[in-house]
């Protein structure tokens, strides 16, 4: 008997190329979540690329708003690239950068991207794109969903324009009436970044927008019981959550190290959910403390976390809030940058930084004297975000060791983690003892000076 030679139609090729395609591509992207590795860095010879991926629960209800997020960051992507390529100065390193903040309300998420590129000239260029879901079935709104009639937009204006005169004015800012009045005119544009927070609508308005780029991004809270009859009843709740908090710190006899070789553990970028809490729930087991260099844009998002890490007596510091380059900003956006991060961080445990990171180690004296923090870099650098590998990680960190070393590391990779873990179990077998920064500054009698940067104690 003859074999059937069996063909597909058009059709049902067409079913197996998009199948395979969909499989692909929830591997490639909707497991990046559960990865805990949401993240993404490139380093080419003439641009650096980081980009912070929204952490939103990967359910099939998410998928849509998902690929949106992403499909809006890969064409932001393409046009960086596209500018950078002919570029005849090789000598610059040109940035991409990629930062958000989410929050979730009553049953809203919201996702907040800012897309900063810099291509040369005198500062960054600045992209900002929100997105709002309903958190239980990922349907995208928008503000007219939250408003209680298309006229109450203009209403909203008006409010919104004599808040900003009167933030000009509380903070010594000569904004031009004439600019506020336009970037608060009722169109959905300008009124498309906002945020509901315990004590009101908070509203973003991006650099250029109702002031100059010098003044900055310019955020404004309403009081809710000033949007009655703007605002739908329903969005007009304030949370739970007591103003009045106590946070407490664990502390703990350092006298038991003193004789031991120190190490001091630090982890940039985060705070993060899985990676960040997998790190906390493992120190105990070492009797060790840790630093967390922070990013303002990322701590509200993970307050329980770096609340956690906080109350478990590991060591917060900064590391700016949008991971810029240093060298690359004005006075005043360094300034942003450091008061930014830290109200964010001493809302959440009651304490500013005092530490301070620089993205990419970059600092000079005159940053520093800015600033007005202690500056931490490190002397061991696995390099964890390349190799993603915990066991080479842990390898080049126990290789390197040494009493006083800093261990550059990021708690938003599971494998950075792992890779410390595994560091740890052997280094605690040779005598080492895991300390925070200020535990070693202690231990080694160390007087800190904010003139100076350390790698190594």
């Amino acid at each position: 008997m003859k074999k059937k030679n069996l063909k597909l139609s058009d059709r049902g090729k067409l079913i197996i190329v998009i199948s395979v395609l969909a499989i692909l591509f929830g591997f490639l992207f909707f497991n990046i979540e559960k990865n805990g590795e949401n993240h993404e860095i490139i380093k080419e010879e003439n641009y650096y690329m980081k980009i912070d991926y929204p952490d939103i629960e990967n359910k099939k209800e998410n998928r849509k708003i998902i690929a949106s997020i992403k499909k809006y960051i890969d064409e932001k992507k393409g046009e960086f690239i596209d500018s950078v390529r002919d570029l005849e100065n090789k000598e610059i390193v040109y940035d991409f950068l990629v930062s958000n903040s989410m929050s979730e309300y009553e049953d809203i998420t919201s996702v907040h991207l800012t897309v900063y590129s810099y291509t040369g000239g005198a500062h960054y260029i600045r992209e900002d794109k929100s997105y709002y879901f309903k958190t239980d079935v990922g349907e995208e709104v928008d503000l007219t969903h939250f408003l209680v009639e298309p006229d109450s937009l203009k209403r909203l204006a008006d409010v919104s324009y004599s808040y900003i005169l009167k933030y000009g004015a509380e903070n010594d800012l000569n904004f031009l009436e004439d600019t506020v009045r336009e970037g608060t005119e009722a169109t959905f544009e300008n009124f498309s970044h906002f945020t509901f927070m315990q004590s009101g609508l908070e509203i973003l308005f991006p650099p250029y927008q109702v002031a100059s780029w010098a003044d900055g991004e310019i955020r404004i809270v309403i009081p809710y019981n000033e949007l009655k009859g703007i605002i739908k009843d329903e969005y007009l709740k304030v949370s739970d959550i007591p103003s009045d908090v106590v946070v407490e710190k664990k502390t703990r006899d350092l006298t038991k190290f003193r004789d031991k070789k120190l190490i001091a553990f630090t982890f940039d970028d985060g705070p993060s959910n899985g990676p960040t809490n997998k790190l906390l729930d493992n120190l105990d087991r070492f009797e060790a403390r840790v630093t967390f260099f922070v990013l303002g844009s990322r701590v509200n998002q993970y307050s329980s976390s770096l609340l956690r890490a906080y109350e478990q007596g590991n060591q917060i510091g900064s590391h700016t809030y949008s991971h810029l380059n240093l060298f690359k900003l004005k006075d005043a956006d360094i300034l942003r940058e450091i008061t930014n991060t830290n109200a964010n961080v001493n809302a959440i445990i009651g304490e500013e930084p005092r530490l301070l990171r620089p993205p990419y180690g970059n600092i000079n004296s005159e940053i520093k004297s800015l600033t007005n923090m202690y500056t931490i870099l490190w002397d061991i650098d696995p390099e964890d975000w390349k190799y993603k590998d915990k066991d080479k990680i842990a390898a080049n960190i126990v290789k390197n060791a040494h009493d006083g070393a800093i261990v550059l590391l990021h708690d938003i990779y599971e494998t950075s983690v792992d890779g410390a873990i595994l560091a740890m179990e052997q280094l605690q077998q040779e005598g080492y003892a895991f300390v925070t920064i200020d535990e070693m500054v202690t231990l080694k009698n160390v007087e800190l000076d904010k003139s100076k940067s350390y790698f190594k104690f």
